[in-house]
């Protein structure tokens, strides 16, 4: 029989039991978004991103503001949304969902290399290059502007606490200045801690 360091059998034990609890952890797959998402109050989780930009998608293409663009496809520069709740996301998250189905169906597209907020700098510079060499400038201006705001108001009574998330997107002609479309998107929630499903 083999005499083993008593700090080597309780290292030893440590790690058998730390892998059974690993074992245990019941990690597994869940449909993004679906009713096994877990669900705060207190945060903007992935179902209120999809449900705000499914609202926010259908609304403006019930509106038919992008097929009456005078530009087809309508070019969309998008800025920044704000955040203006408490919960930390990739606002990102929102304006990606509604673009995908924006550009794949054609009837946008997003301008990446142009104006204030290139998301595209090597894009950027090829442009540029190729507005030097042709003494031209690029023909990149948009028709519409992308705009909007993330805000939260929260309220409880006794032990629930409840909270609404407003996403609220404007599409500005910057030709004119004027406002061509834009909705709100309420999400509420209620509860006492982190639950699982709706």
């Amino acid at each position: 029989m083999i005499n083993l360091p008593n700090g080597l059998v309780l290292g030893t034990l440590l790690l058998v039991a730390t892998g059974l609890a690993a074992c245990k952890s019941g990690a597994k797959y869940v449909e993004t978004g679906g009713t096994q998402s877990v669900v705060t109050v207190s945060q903007v989780d992935i179902q209120d991103i999809q449900m705000a930009s499914s609202e926010l998608l259908q609304s403006m293409l019930q509106t038919g503001v992008l097929r009456r663009s005078p530009t087809q496809p309508a070019r969309l520069l998008i800025n920044p949304i704000v955040n203006d709740t408490g919960s930390q996301f990739d606002v990102g998250e929102l304006t990606y969902r509604m673009r995908e189905q924006l550009v794949n169906s054609g009837q946008a597209q997003v301008i990446t290399a142009y104006g204030k907020y290139t998301e595209d700098p090597a894009a950027l510079e090829e442009l540029r290059r190729r507005s030097f060499e042709s003494g031209t400038q690029p023909d990149v201006e948009p028709d519409y502007t992308l705009s909007g705001k993330i805000t939260e108001l929260r309220r409880s009574a006794g032990s629930t606490r409840q909270a609404t998330f407003t996403f609220r997107l404007t599409l500005t002609d910057p030709n004119t200045g004027l406002e061509v479309w834009t909705k709100v998107a309420d999400v509420t929630k209620q509860g006492q801690k982190a639950t699982v499903g709706f």
